[in-house]
């Protein structure tokens, strides 16, 4: 028997008090008994040692951050249900979500700015103990010590990150959505005006996405999956205090409805974006999709001022390039460069420390060992992002030849196909990757000689993209596309003759 989201939402807020417990009881324990009656000696005439100063304020912080957590679990735990689990379990169950209660949806960016504030503070008082303890540990010879200062650092950064979200929200404000229809229909239209509280730049295109992701967890194990993704440039509407953008998204049938948090469920949520001089315009909100196949009122329609080019369909990508070289470039090409990078210095840096002070200057093999290898992942991490983000694509179609160049660090070679030698045009997904709450997939555009070898045109694409460049590139070579590249045929790389 299928377990109510009634039943559901009882189980979690009864879990929720009794795991908020475990961590409130302990906490009040220290702060009572331990760190408060233990503060007026911190500002006595009697000198403290430094083991008893360190305690002392050991025992104040975990005692606040204890309580803090834990209390705020028991809250959350304890108060009433925001949602309707009657409504949830009917036939109109986006009306027991209170966030999805009308047609005007609010982003939760304040929220999420609150919560970074608040983990920013929480991380920097566990970690400054450590610097308390940092100068007594280096004079004792503790050459470890050093690497505790890392977590000072990124306790800066998660200050950093909490000011610019703060910067983001006092010059944009809050986002508000009103759907048209509502909700979001599935063998239907995906649309709505997003209503700004600030005038952006004229000229400014705003750049609306849709994604719908699969998210499972197996134990400790959780994956999101891309089912299916789509985005548009729209030319926002504005006054001299505001800015609203229509947007639409036809979204073919059979696709998964959004659903509540379980081991499996899916959502459908959009982003905004917009490259702006400063501070960027970057925010997502979960919107409710449900497969009421209705469409968005023709009058809407009629005033939707959406910026995609003729020139940039399916059927023209490649028409007008015939005989000139052209970039083929993926638009997810830069997504997680930075990231590798600091990864990889991490990594690198750590390793280093701990080969170095502990393994080599205190004679510790195995430490040595485990620092190397620290140190070789960070460089492997280093040099994969590095020579992904300097690797590039280059195609020329000059008819009846296909002329594919690659370049790289390293150099680079060039191929040349008759048309006759080309089987299908592929695409292949390569994997995902989710930053927040937006997700990307990535796909590499390719050929299937007749042969049975494989080539390899491009790389880190989203699927729109992919679909579109593959679609076109098959209509100037008279192929089909396939969806997917299999196992089993044999790749031929370019620097050996051929691209993978």
């Amino acid at each position: 028997m299928p377990v109510s989201h009634k039943q559901k939402a009882r189980n979690t807020s009864i879990f929720l008090a009794i795991f908020g417990a475990f961590f409130l009881l302990p906490g009040l324990g220290l702060l009572f008994f331990k760190a408060i009656p233990n503060l007026p000696r911190l500002f006595s005439s009697q000198g403290l040692s430094g083991d008893e100063f360190e305690a002392i304020i050991a025992e104040g912080i975990v005692g606040l951050v204890f309580s803090l957590l834990g209390g705020g679990l028991v809250y959350w735990g304890l108060k009433k249900p925001v949602d309707d689990a009657d409504l949830l379990d009917s036939d109109t169950p986006w009306l027991g979500r209170k966030k999805w209660a009308s047609e005007s949806l609010q982003d939760s960016f304040a929220l999420t700015g609150g919560l970074i504030w608040g983990f920013a503070i929480f991380w920097n008082l566990i970690t400054t103990p450590a610097l308390f303890a940092f100068s007594d540990e280096l004079s004792k010879g503790n050459q470890l010590i050093w690497i505790v200062l890392a977590f000072p650092l990124v306790g800066l950064y998660l200050f950093g990150l909490a000011i610019h979200k703060t910067m983001d929200w006092r010059r944009f404000g809050q986002m508000t959505i009103t759907l048209e229809p509502y909700p979001g229909a599935i063998g239907g239209d995906v649309a709505g005006t997003i209503h700004l509280p600030t005038p952006l730049p004229a000229g400014t295109p705003v750049k609306v996405s849709l994604d719908c992701v699969h998210h499972s967890s197996h134990g400790k194990n959780s994956s999101q999956n891309i089912v299916w993704q789509h985005h548009d440039l729209f030319e926002p509407q504005q006054s001299s205090r505001s800015t609203s953008v229509q947007f639409l998204f036809a979204v073919p049938a059979n696709f998964p409805q959004s659903s509540c948090t379980t081991n499996s469920y899916h959502t459908w949520t959009l982003g905004v974006n917009a490259e702006l001089a400063g501070v960027d315009l970057i925010r997502q909100i979960e919107v409710p999709v449900f497969p009421t196949e209705a469409r968005a009122r023709s009058s809407f329609r009629l005033n939707l001022k959406s910026l995609t080019s003729a020139t940039n369909s399916a059927d023209a990508l490649f028409a007008n390039t015939a005989g000139r070289e052209q970039a083929i470039v993926g638009d997810h090409k830069n997504k997680g460069f930075v990231s590798g990078l600091i990864i990889g210095l991490i990594f690198f840096g750590l390793g280093i420390c701990l080969a170095y002070f502990i393994g080599h200057q205190q004679n510790e093999t195995f430490v040595f060992g485990f620092g190397a290898l620290f140190s070789f992942i960070g460089l492997a991490i280093l040099a994969f992002s590095v020579l992904a983000r300097f690797r590039h694509y280059y195609l020329t179609l000059a008819k009846p030849l296909l002329e594919l160049r690659f370049k790289s660090l390293f150099g680079g070679r060039v191929l040349a196909l008759n048309y006759d030698e080309i089987a299908a045009v592929t695409t292949e997904s390569r994997g995902s990757m989710s930053v927040g709450n937006k997700h990307y997939q990535f796909f590499n555009l390719g050929l299937k000689l007749k042969s049975g070898a494989a080539l390899r045109l491009g790389e880190r694409f989203s699927r729109q993209q992919v679909e579109r460049t593959a679609s076109s590139l098959a209509r100037q070579l008279g192929v089909a596309v396939e969806e997917n590249i299999s196992t089993t045929i044999k790749k031929r790389h370019l620097d050996k003759g051929g691209v993978n």
